[in-house]
């Protein structure tokens, strides 16, 4: 069995992880941490998830070392502040990172990698843990190699809930990164207004939208002056991210010392045939 911890344990997402972790035949719950201020903290999690009473009572973050002791990874949906502060701590207690926070700036990566690193641990790290935007990512690369030559211009649309405060979302950079290696173009636009003038060539279209209850949207579109071709993942419960998360879990603890992505998880560190 492979002992996970939850941080985060009391969000939306947190909740699904823990209850899949339970629900899973190949990993146990041996740790749930929250916020220090959660009113949730010395509740049994199984009783907060409506799974009955598992013996896992909701911690602080200062109990991860001693949590660490029984546990081999931990997985972090929290938010940028509370990972970057906790993640480290994680690694430096021996358990091996699934990180699916997003809103990273490119030092706070750094950093990360830089505790990881320096703590001899595994860790997958992914804006979106979804096997299908995974998959995406790739169909997108081949998108752009295939089209990108070819007077074909691309944008993205992202859709989340209301309630999500980044924007444009982590897995919308990361397609416009996918179209940006493949093509060398390094000029994304974020929505246009005004008086903008003719589409730049070397433009790539990010646009956010935000409403209602959408867990996660996202739609590649290449066009060009004849036809148009659109890649579309739709998520259609946050269960998609906590199922990714758990493969992760499973992948990073028999990996070696080092990051890994999902791209990782999915192809064995290098893509298929055609991909």
């Amino acid at each position: 069995m492979i002992g996970i911890v939850v941080l985060g344990a009391t969000g939306r997402m947190g909740r699904r992880i823990c209850r899949m972790v339970i629900e899973d035949e190949e990993l146990e719950l041996v740790g749930a941490i929250a916020s220090p201020t959660s009113e949730h903290l010395g509740r049994d999690v199984g009783l907060l998830i409506g799974v009955g009473e598992t013996g896992v009572e909701i911690a602080p973050p200062a109990a991860l070392p001693n949590i660490a002791k029984d546990a081999d990874v931990a997985i972090d949906f929290t938010v940028r502040e509370a990972t970057l502060e906790n993640a480290p701590k994680a690694a430096h207690a021996g358990l091996d990172l699934v990180i699916g926070t997003t809103g990273f700036r490119g030092e706070d990566l750094r950093m990360l990698e830089h505790e990881i690193e320096e703590a001899g641990v595994s860790a997958v790290i992914s804006a979106n843990m979804s096997l299908g935007v995974n998959l995406l990512f790739e169909l997108t690369r081949q998108l752009a190699r295939v089209l990108g030559n070819n007077g074909f211009d691309f944008e993205i649309v992202e859709i989340h809930h209301r309630h999500k405060v980044d924007a444009p979302s982590g897995t919308a950079l990361e397609l416009a990164a996918v179209i940006e290696e493949e093509l060398g173009k390094e000029k994304k636009v974020f929505g246009r207004e005004g008086n903008v003038g003719p589409r730049d060539d070397d433009e790539i279209g990010v646009l956010a939208v935000r409403g209602g209850e959408v867990v996660g949207d996202h739609t590649v579109m290449a066009l060009g002056e004849h036809e148009r071709i659109e890649l579309t993942h739709r998520a259609l419960s946050r269960d998609a991210f906590a199922k990714g998360a758990l493969v992760a879990a499973k992948f990073v603890v028999e990996a070696p010392p080092g990051i890994y992505s999902m791209r990782d998880v999915l192809f064995g560190g290098k893509r298929e045939e055609g991909l």
